[in-house]
């Protein structure tokens, strides 16, 4: 009897230990139908897990194992305190009376904390509640921003039967949809379908649309926007849009940190595909000088005639005199 007597007050001990409130930083900054992503740190205690319940049930589970460059070096942390938990795209029936919960946990469940979205803590149960009753679950997606005069990106389901559809959306305008069937390479990689891809023109876009800031959104009302690195402008009507208008992948004064920065703190799986593309603009830039330096002779010989003549093609790279 007394062993129990021990057992139970351990037992009782470890429950008033699980729901005492632990000091903590962090919830989630990226709320996706398909994904959630975000950090969390509590001095002191070990986070290890990442869990989505709704009342007894839990919906998925994540580890709490993800670099996040940028928080380390705000708050002096050391460790990988950045999660991304993946959301299923069907659900158990679960009871909605109890409200969606996402909660960080140690090692051996002792400790926890009760996480919310960044900016909107007190909207976190109504729009996970909302989100995981919609059609739109397991949709994930990025944008990339204005890429050679165009908005690129992607969006999918895993296992998609038909192409995801998207918004465009601006203050004040009639979202535009957005279908994204196009090919993407390296999606396979992250076990998602390759004909996930989007590039919009902003020249096929109402006039109204020149000159917005614009986003694109999952849903058409613009509950949850796909995640992109820096704010998007369209050109003006007196902008020309084409490969060397615009920056591959544009800042703005907002922007909080600088492109490096981003990249390192952004998801492995983007990574690779930012550098691919600075690569290329790289490339694009060094052909630019190429071609303006021939222009540039062409025109000099054009003014003296007097000049040795030689074909345009026997300037290039590679080639003979």
């Amino acid at each position: 009897m007394q062993e129990k007597g021990r057992r139970l007050k351990r037992f009782l001990g470890l429950r008033r230990q699980k729901s005492r409130s632990i000091p903590h930083q962090g919830g989630i900054d990226t709320l996706q139908p398909g994904k959630l992503s975000g950090w969390v740190v509590a001095p002191g205690v070990p986070l290890h897990e990442l869990r989505l319940l709704v009342g007894p049930h839990l919906i998925a589970k994540a580890e709490i194992n993800q670099p996040r460059q940028d928080v380390c070096e705000t708050l002096g942390w050391q460790g990988r305190p950045g999660f991304s938990l993946d959301l299923p795209s069907e659900l158990p029936l679960v009871n909605w009376q109890d409200p969606p919960r996402v909660i960080a946990l140690s090692a051996d469940g002792s400790q926890q904390v009760q996480l919310g979205l960044l900016g909107r803590r007190k909207q976190t149960a109504e729009l996970l509640k909302a989100l995981l009753q919609s059609d739109l679950l397991g949709l994930v997606g990025h944008c990339d921003g204005l890429v050679m005069g165009a908005i690129r990106g992607w969006a999918c389901r895993r296992g998609q039967q038909r192409p995801a559809q998207i918004w465009l959306q601006a203050m004040g305008l009639d979202a535009v949809p957005v279908p994204c069937h196009g090919h993407r390479d390296g999606m396979q990689s992250m076990n998602l379908p390759s004909n996930c891809g989007f590039v919009l023109e902003p020249g096929s876009l109402p006039g109204g649309w020149a000159g917005q800031e614009v986003w694109l959104s999952f849903d058409r009302e613009s509950q949850f926007r796909l995640p992109q690195l820096a704010s998007i402008v369209l050109p003006g009507h007196s902008s020309t849009v084409g490969a060397s208008s615009f920056p591959l992948l544009p800042l703005t004064a907002q922007a909080a940190q600088p492109f490096q920065a981003m990249v390192e703190s952004a998801p492995e799986d983007l990574q690779e595909h930012w550098r691919n593309l600075e690569a290329f603009r790289s490339y694009l830039d060094s052909m630019e000088q190429q071609l303006a330096q021939q222009q540039a002779r062409a025109l000099s010989q054009a003014n003296n005639p007097a000049a040795p003549r030689r074909r345009w093609w026997s300037r290039l790279p590679g080639s003979r005199s």
